[in-house]
């Protein structure tokens, strides 16, 4: 099982990273970032406004003047153009591929395949394939093979770009995970390259071959091919594209097999050496040494290496070395650096890590959501500024025709009346296509609500993976607690992206979270559970720390109130009082709880979590025993506490 999850997590490392490299965007002033930002988006006013900002020999300048005016600019410059955008954050790739589009137009020249042009639409469909949708690549795909038909197929170009554009459906076989066909396509396009000679492309071909090998747990066979792909790289006077990720890859193999200490560190040092890939290292670093025995020499090495006295001070340096890491590679970082504190013993440094990488993984995917809803709220309120636009242009031509054609009366009702018309069919399509941009960015609302549920079940899995290597019952307590933790918020947004009200039926998601906590305790604890909480729906901010705190109580009573030997009761209900004031109501029939105990300083993570929740929900917290312990939490409406806020 551990073989079968590690190899899953490797082939996704492989296939999210350098499956494309574009030309790494140089520092651009802030000018030039606002001019390919409005001439993308068609604000082609502001883009002018800014150019004139440019030095009159600027490169850039003249192809930003071409494209403002509408002109054709070489392939060769378009390329790079269109590049720099790709590789920047600040825009949705769907709208650089929707320019592509709109301003790229087919060589006419039905001789010689122009390779500056494929080189665009490969990229174009490569960067649609990982970052947009599956379907907008495999049509620009059709596209592309659709102009390569067009030339001699005995041509060497023709030939080699045939075999490249074999990338998209060999991961599209990779994606479907079909390993026959896409391993035979892979082989094919592999023999046609080295039959032309060109290492380029077998290095490309070999890194997909290794992609196949991984689904097909042949990590020997991974590995070889790996180094052969090395190999191939020392006769190119610059390296590939895919250089580093295979460096890295073969580095994750050789640890993961063990026994090539030598090997691995030789690997790291090419990626240390190298002031872009620098960063990276920390995190091998850390993979690597957790792996190491405990008086192993090769750790002694690395700890002088970074002139650290002991684990905790190499971790720190280790998060220093890779502080500029992207948030994915960062969380990748924390996740190690947890690992490495763990294996030496290390558990509170190490259950604090944890908990970085997990905060970093939920604000990575609330940062997607608020730039989500930032671009919709954008687009709505010009969307409804060009209306007004349009309506005062309208208006300004009615009064103008009255003034100037007073004497022909009937023809201008004439032309009001048709004009009328037109206007109200023209507000009718903007009004169904802002409806049908609404139902978009409701969908895409959903689907990331749908991906922070996904990612928040693989840390959760993660935490499985780790808690089975923990023989330490405390920590051990501690792992599974904070996997409970993460599942009740998992399941929050599960229910978030089935209802399309984006509220929470809390009834519904008290009954699921309280069958998942039963299901964890099967120690022969018989427990009969009483709910009362229909008609009881939350928005995300409420609903996360009141599932954290359901979660924590019913974890207590479970671990301390309930015995074999008799009947157990667990009582839970939630209900409303007033307009915008609710109280939570959580009893077991146990022993109760110490009275001496006072909630927010007691030593349990538990207790202290539950009143840290209650604060952060504006409430206030009881807890009695009386037949059992029972807690009462009195919290108020969303709306209240963003007023009081």
């Amino acid at each position: 099982m551990k073989f079968t999850l590690r190899l899953f997590l490797l082939f996704f490392y492989s296939y999210t990273t350098a499956q494309v490299v574009l030309p790494k965007i140089s520092e651009l002033p802030e000018t030039k970032i606002k001019i390919e930002k409005f001439i993308i988006e068609s604000q082609l006013d502001s883009a002018s406004y800014y150019l004139r900002q440019l030095e009159e020999d600027d490169y850039d300048k003249e192809i930003y003047t071409e494209l403002i005016e509408g002109n054709q600019i070489s392939y060769k410059d378009f390329y790079s153009f269109v590049s720099r955008l790709g590789n920047r954050r600040s825009l949705y790739y769907d709208k650089v591929s929707d320019f592509i589009n709109r301003f790229l137009i087919p060589p006419t020249d039905t001789k010689k395949i122009n390779l500056d042009y494929v080189e665009i639409k490969w990229t174009q469909i490569t960067k649609l394939r990982d970052d947009v949708s599956l379907e907008k690549a495999s049509k620009e795909q059709e596209k592309a093979l659709q102009y390569v038909s067009k030339f001699d197929p005995s041509d060497k170009d023709v030939q080699r770009t045939l075999i490249k554009m074999n990338t998209h459906p060999i991961v599209m076989y990779l994606i479907q995970k079909d390993i026959k066909k896409g391993k035979e396509l892979t082989l094919q396009s592999l023999e046609t390259a080295r039959q032309l000679g060109d290492i380029q492309l077998e290095i490309g071909f070999l890194y997909h071959l290794s992609d196949f090998l991984l689904l097909e747990r042949n990590l020997d066979e991974y590995i070889k091919i790996s180094e052969e792909s090395l190999l191939l790289e020392e006769k190119l006077p610059r390296v590939s594209s895919y250089y580093h990720s295979t460096v890295e890859h073969l580095i994750d193999a050789y640890i993961f097999k063990g026994g090539h200490n030598e090997r691995v560190v030789s690997l790291i040092h090419i990626l240390n050496d190298d002031f872009e890939t620098t960063m990276y290292t920390s995190i091998l670093y850390a993979k690597l040494i957790t792996k190491l025995e405990k008086n192993s020499p090769l750790k002694n090495e690395i700890l002088q290496k970074f002139e650290a006295k002991d684990i905790p001070t190499l971790v720190g340096k280790l998060d220093i070395l890779g502080k500029n890491l992207n948030s994915n590679d960062l969380f990748r970082l924390y996740t190690e650096c947890s690992n490495v504190l763990e294996v030496y013993g290390f558990y509170p440094q190490a259950i604090a890590y944890k908990d970085k990488a997990i905060e970093l993984n939920r604000k990575i995917y609330s940062e997607e959501l608020s730039n989500s809803l930032a671009n919709f709220k954008t687009e709505q309120a010009v969307a409804v500024k060009e209306k007004e636009i349009d309506f005062e242009k309208e208006k300004t031509k009615l009064y103008g025709v009255i003034a100037g054609l007073a004497g022909l009366f009937l023809l201008i009702s004439l032309y009001v009346i048709i004009k009328m018309r037109k206007q109200s069919k023209e507000l009718s399509e903007k009004n169904r296509i802002i409806k049908k941009a609404l139902k978009e960015k409701e969908f895409l609302i959903k689907e990331v609500h749908h991906r922070v549920k996904n990612n928040f079940q693989v840390v959760s899995s993660l935490l499985e993976l780790q808690s089975k290597g923990i023989e330490d019952k405390k920590a051990l307590e501690l792992a599974n607690e904070g996997k409970n933790r993460v599942k009740s918020m998992a399941l929050i947004h599960q229910k978030l992206y089935q209802n399309n009200t984006g509220l929470v039926d809390f009834d519904e998601y008290i009954r699921l979270l309280v069958k998942e906590l039963s299901s964890l305790n099967t120690d022969g604890k018989e427990v009969q559970t009483n709910i009362e909480s229909k008609h009881m729906f939350f928005d995300v901010d409420t609903a996360i720390p009141l599932g954290l705190i359901i979660n924590e109580i019913i974890t207590n009573s479970y671990k301390y109130a309930f015995s074999k030997d008799r009947s157990n009761t667990l009582d839970i209900s939630i209900q409303k009082d007033g307009d915008d004031d609710y109280t939570l109501t959580v009893s077991d029939n146990g022993p109760g709880i110490d009275s001496a105990v006072e909630t927010r300083k007691s030593k349990s993570l538990g207790l202290r979590l539950i009143s840290r929740l209650v604060k952060q929900l504006q409430g206030t917290l009881e807890q009695t025993n009386s037949g059992g312990a029972k807690f009462t939490i009195h919290f108020k409406d969303i709306r209240i506490r963003h007023a009081v806020d």
